[in-house]
């Protein structure tokens, strides 16, 4: 008796719970196609690798929707890299002539002891670039670390 209780049981919780799973269906391009035109995205970034990446990706959403807000947050080891590195300068006026706001850890910057002055002028700064993100997110940005 006890074991035909247990498995009626069994039987009705796993039926409760049942959930039909199903493939993905959408196609990738119909994926990608879903960004919202004036949608905010922004990016958390450490490496300067990442970064390039990050500025391209953002390049590509600007050029098919202008009014799109795209940010790129810089903390960690990067900052360094974009004061020091002259390859990375090409990337940060990319950044400025498509409409991608590059934002600063202060953080970062005073525990590699650099000074505002030792990044290209269109670059803005926040105090903590993870305090930064999170206010972003408050203001509806979809938002990504790498």
């Amino acid at each position: 008796m006890r074991n035909k209780f247990l498995m009626i049981l069994f039987v009705f919780v796993g039926s409760v719970f049942y959930t039909k799973t199903t493939a993905q269906s959408l196609s990738v391009e119909a994926i990608e196609n879903s960004i919202k035109k004036d949608g905010k995205y922004a990016l958390l970034v450490s490496n300067a690798r990442y970064f390039q990446a990050a500025v391209m990706t953002g390049k590509g959403f600007k050029a098919n929707n202008p009014k799109m807000d795209f940010e790129i947050v810089l903390i960690g080891p990067v900052v360094k890299d974009l004061a020091k590195d002259e390859s990375l300068k090409s990337f940060i006026e990319t950044s400025e002539k498509v409409g991608i706001r590059l934002v600063v850890c202060e953080a970062a910057m005073n525990h590699f002891e650099l000074k505002n002055g030792d990044f290209h002028n269109s670059i803005q700064f926040s105090p903590d670039g993870f305090v930064y993100m999170f206010g972003l997110q408050e203001s509806g940005f979809k938002t990504i670390t790498l």
